[in-house]
């Protein structure tokens, strides 16, 4: 069997591992100079590199922790404890368990005590998972009360979803606060991240494909699917016609649409169906830390950044030469004007809100900065979103597809990457079961 997987990401690559390790014949297609797709990494310092969009695993993800071990990457783990905060009406709160959540100042008594019973309704009772008709906000509305919603719930999936947050389903927030929740001791969270950024999983990965004969071409944009008797029997790249038994496509739905067009047009309406977020993410390289929190949620409004996430409360500042890294982090549309302001006017515009957020001008200790945008970052999980999930096994014969709408209802990861290309594989006719199944929600659908 030939197979050619399109997309050289982090489920493009995990899909290609598991096909050579069950004897297929592998070519990887990558558009980029580099394979990596959002796992892609810049150089922050000599020898130190750093993600272009944030990154951490839990401890109970089964499946990274898996293909680590499989690789010899296990000893570069490391777990550590991280915090959490809230800023609210120009305070900033620790937000680290029910102990913070009952000394929150910015709301009563009885809207923490109402914060935390929804919160832990959403957590511990089942059901919640399943229900994609009811409004997460409006469910919020009822069960947690107007000030908390208004306070924390509403903001934060703002922050996320934009103007599609009143129609995100209860089941992804469940979803997303079981997560978490798994990954507490007590009121301890402990997040896992690789020595030497996910480059070095990616590497690894990469090299044991190659050592066993997969193919991976890097600049090599798919721009026709090749169709026979059988259906899809290749691909077209502007350099050659590659022919194959099956194609597995990894890449965003909206562009896979394009490709099957003239193929399939009910099909590639229903994959255009599904919108994306795009998202925005500034690194700064500083001589200091901006404050004591890993993961500082910014609940005001009149900020271009929802989150402060400080990577070097995770992985100390000597790993990266004495600096401190912090990702300032948006999800926007790409037809919003943070999306196509400048580089220079964004820096401008976030190194003025971080002055007002902390009460000091942070130019004096910046040393560097990147900024990145990611333009299909997470689809917008709306009601009922899993009747657009496209099948694994798509209505054109020889094709397939493992996209971010299988992550659903859980939350975009490596670690899930890795189960929904588990699941694709499994539906190509290939034994996927090598692939440990732990508590991720992921490849529910499709």
């Amino acid at each position: 069997m030939n197979v050619i997987v399109v997309g050289g990401g982090a489920t493009g690559l995990a899909a290609a591992y598991l096909l050579q390790r069950n004897g297929v014949d592998v070519t990887v297609l990558e558009a980029s100079p580099r394979p990596g797709g959002l796992l892609s990494t810049v150089e922050v310092g000599e020898g130190a590199r750093l993600e272009y969009f944030y990154h951490h695993f839990f401890t109970h993800d089964a499946e990274i922790n898996w293909l680590l071990g499989e690789l010899g990457l296990e000893d570069k783990v490391a777990f550590r404890p991280t915090t959490m905060g809230m800023m609210r009406d120009g305070e900033i709160y620790p937000f680290d368990g029910p102990s913070d959540v009952l000394t929150f100042g910015a709301m009563s008594l009885q809207a923490r005590l109402r914060f935390g019973m929804s919160a832990a309704m959403l957590t511990y009772l089942p059901g919640f998972e399943d229900d994609e008709e009811t409004p997460a906000l409006e469910w919020f509305r009822r069960w947690a009360g107007k000030e908390a919603t208004e306070t924390i719930w509403e903001p934060m999936m703002n922050v996320k979803f934009g103007d599609a947050a009143g129609q995100i389903p209860i089941a992804w927030m469940a979803g997303r606060l079981r997560q978490r929740a798994r990954s507490r001791d007590g009121t301890e969270e402990k997040l896992g991240y690789l020595k030497g950024s996910l480059q070095v999983l990616v590497d690894r990965l990469v090299e044991v494909l190659r050592e066993n004969g997969v193919e991976i071409h890097c600049d090599a944009p798919v721009k026709k699917f090749v169709t026979g008797d059988r259906g899809v029997t290749g691909v077209q790249t502007p350099e050659s016609t590659l022919e194959a038994d099956a194609v597995l496509s990894t890449i965003p739905t909206p562009i896979l649409a394009g490709l099957v067009e003239e193929f399939d047009g009910e099909y590639a309406s229903s994959l255009r169906d599904i919108e994306y977020m795009g998202a925005i993410c500034t690194i700064l390289s500083m001589e200091e830390s901006l404050s004591p929190v890993y993961w500082l949620n910014v609940a005001d409004p009149g900020y271009s950044f929802g989150g402060v996430i400080e990577q070097t409360h995770l992985i100390p500042p000597e790993e990266y030469e004495g600096r401190h890294l912090a990702y300032l982090s948006r999800y926007v549309r790409s037809d919003h004007p943070l999306w196509a302001r400048s580089d220079e006017a964004l820096l401008s515009q976030q190194l003025g809100e971080l002055e007002r957020l902390f009460g000091c001008d942070v130019t004096p200790i910046l040393n560097d900065h990147w900024i990145f945008r990611g333009r299909f970052a997470a689809p917008i999980t709306g009601l009922t979103f899993s009747e657009k999930i496209p099948s694994h096994d798509t209505p054109i014969p020889g094709l397939y597809v493992a996209a971010m709408p299988h992550v659903y209802p859980d939350e975009r990861s490596t670690n899930n990457s890795i189960r929904i290309a588990a699941a694709a594989v499994k539906e190509m006719g290939v034994n996927g079961s090598i692939v440990p199944e732990g508590n991720s929600l992921a490849a529910t659908f499709g």
